[in-house]
């Protein structure tokens, strides 16, 4: 009799009450099962909309003139891929996707091979989790730079990106901060670099202003003129119109501030996991407890 069948009767010669009716009866826990599928139903839906936004917005991006322009060059045409916003969106709705539609599958087709790749597949996101959280913690100053650095390529790629437009100043207005280490790093960018013969020239974009009130004229229209020759002054004189401060600080303090709050999303997301990866081991057991008895 080979090894790993007699092992399996050898488990079932002396089973609890509670797993011996389970195995004569067929049939797995209901509550375990149901709840594996439920759940995990509305994250394939979350996952779903997350990954058909995502690809919307870069098929959108791909029609303008804009991108055609920015994809001129091999370089170019990785780095728009790289930095674009919605690359992330379709990341991780498809990861959310595939591994919930695995889980709602295999837990309604008690298939232990879609909930085992389930399984492994939360270890393995766990294990990433855990050791990217080292990787930061260890190489944290390396991190900042390259956060500055990043900020600085969506500064080049401020008119051309929206999407990038929108974060920057989204990053810039919330944490009352302009330009990457300061307000001159938008000379970088060829529209308001202050050789352009664009009307921007040496400015500042209007998310630079000082307050949100200051962006906007007296009948609440978007003045995008406020942040006008802002790069052309000396910092004493632009800190009266806009912020003077990098954004690459404010970030980085911003992280600081909140630690305690990124730890309990990280937490909280580690415990779900754990939770998911309990719920699927328990209804593979259930499986193969009933197929060895029968």
């Amino acid at each position: 009799m080979p090894m790993d069948h007699r092992s399996r009767v050898k488990s079932l010669e002396s089973p609890s009450p509670r797993r011996r009716r389970l195995a004569e009866e067929g049939q797995v826990n209901l509550c375990v099962k149901y709840t594996i599928f439920s759940v995990n139903v509305i994250f394939w839906i979350v996952g779903g909309a997350v990954l058909a936004i995502g690809i919307w917005g870069m098929v959108e991006k791909r029609n303008l003139s804009s991108g055609v322009a920015r994809l001129t060059n091999v370089d170019n045409s990785v780095l728009a891929v790289v930095m674009d916003p919605m690359l992330i969106f379709v990341v991780v709705g498809l990861l959310i996707f595939l591994l919930s539609f695995c889980a709602c599958l295999g837990s309604l087709r008690e298939n232990t091979c879609l909930l085992s790749f389930f399984s492994y597949s939360l270890v393995f996101i766990f294990v990433v989790e855990i050791a990217g959280g080292v990787l930061v913690y260890i190489y944290k100053d390396s991190i900042e730079q390259a956060l500055g650095k990043g900020f600085r390529t969506a500064i080049v790629r401020y008119i051309e990106d929206s999407d990038l437009q929108f974060i920057v100043d989204e990053i810039q207005m919330g944490l009352k901060c302009c330009g990457s280490q300061t307000y001159t790093d938008w000379n970088e960018n060829r529209y308001f670099n202050c050789s352009s013969p664009s009307a921007r020239a040496c400015g500042v974009p209007h998310s630079c202003c000082l307050s949100a009130s200051a962006s906007y004229t007296q009948e609440m229209v978007l003045n995008t003129q406020c942040g006008f020759h802002a790069i052309s002054m000396k910092q004493d004189e632009a800190r009266d119109r806009i912020y003077v401060r990098g954004c690459q600080s404010s970030i980085v303090e911003w992280i600081n501030n909140n630690m305690y709050l990124i730890g309990g999303v990280f937490v909280g997301a580690v415990i779900l996991q754990i939770m998911a990866l309990c719920f699927a081991r328990k209804m593979i057991n259930d499986i193969e407890l009933i197929k060895a008895y029968w």
